[in-house]
């Protein structure tokens, strides 16, 4: 039993920092926005990619480790069992599609901005047009990302209402 709690707690622990990401990135993103062309510009994209990195290798395996380990030892719960649970069947889809959209779209543009942006940070070479282009890019696949974390932590701690 001391093990589920121990596993329970790390799992929310770990959704919790990888929901953290969400409002992290806004303020982020507003304060990169303000500081387009500026010193310190490539300083808080270094920031920006080095948070996103971290807080979602942590919250995902945090998540994928100790969600199928519960799942494994708990005999009411099982993987895609739409019938029973159906809330947590559709958790496991939405991770599902995090993990492709991670190692699919995430991982190969956040390369494409980290290789651009090099790491002369007090360069004064200016940024390029597609260097923007990218990173809008990149901005939008972590909004999805965030937006599906969010549902996931949503389905999770409202399930037991309906």
């Amino acid at each position: 039993m001391t093990l589920q709690a121990i596993l329970l707690v790390v799992h929310i622990l770990s959704a919790v920092i990888w929901l953290s990401l969400l409002p992290a990135d806004l303020i982020l993103r507003q304060f990169i926005s303000a500081s387009k062309g500026k010193s310190g510009e490539r300083k808080l994209l270094s920031v920006y990619l080095k948070l996103t990195n971290t807080t979602g290798i942590i919250g995902m395996t945090g998540i994928l480790i100790t969600g199928i380990i519960l799942i494994s030892v708990l005999p009411y719960y099982s993987f895609f069992q739409f019938s029973v649970n159906h809330w947590l069947a559709t958790k496991q889809v939405i991770m599902v599609i995090l993990i492709i959209l991670t190692f699919a779209v995430l991982i190969p543009k956040a390369k494409k901005v980290r290789t651009e942006l090099s790491d002369d940070f007090e360069s004064s070479v200016e940024l390029l047009p597609s260097f923007y282009e990218k990173l809008r890019g990149l901005w939008k696949i972590v909004t999805v990302i965030n937006i599906l974390v969010l549902i996931n932590f949503l389905l999770a701690i409202t399930h037991r209402f309906f």
